[in-house]
């Protein structure tokens, strides 16, 4: 087996590698896609409840009532702060995952570089084969020749 064929199962393997870091990039991508869609939600719930509270207080309600739209605003900016912790989390997996399908995209075109490389020299190998073979034969004709042109004289 030649080496630019044993070099290509490397390839092969350093392509596969590369598939897999490139989709799971693209699955880390859209989990931090789905991550800020909640936290953007969520903080429009909260505009929309805190303006609503304000409302609900101008309004002249009971301190009970106010009491609770406090108590469930509060649950509201904790969900925000828990979901913004979320979407750091998945941010820092992106950039790591980011990073893997670099790390893997190099090996694999430095993995093509050496095979194209291994390719060119077999090529050279080949070439300088054929020559001699067609030199020798050349040699053989020419020599044939004279030995004709001999027996001629």
């Amino acid at each position: 087996m030649k080496r630019s064929e044993r070099l290509s199962t490397v390839l092969d393997l350093a392509e596969s590698r590369e598939k897999q870091a490139a989709q799971h990039l693209g699955e880390i991508s859209r989990k931090l896609d789905a991550a800020q869609r909640s936290l953007e939600n969520l903080k429009n719930f909260r505009e929309n409840y805190a303006a609503r509270f304000r409302q609900f207080g101008d309004q002249g309600q009971g301190v009970r009532q106010l009491l609770e739209f406090r108590v469930f605003l509060s649950k509201i900016n904790s969900a925000v702060l828990e979901q913004e912790k979320a979407v750091a989390h998945v941010e820092k997996a992106l950039a790591k995952s980011r990073a893997d399908w670099e790390a893997a995209r190099r090996q694999t075109l430095g993995m093509k570089t050496v095979v194209d490389k291994a390719r060119v020299e077999e090529s050279k190998v080949e070439e300088k084969r054929l020559q001699a073979e067609q030199d020798e034969r050349a040699g053989r004709r020419s020599g044939r020749g004279e030995n004709m042109l001999a027996v001629f004289l």
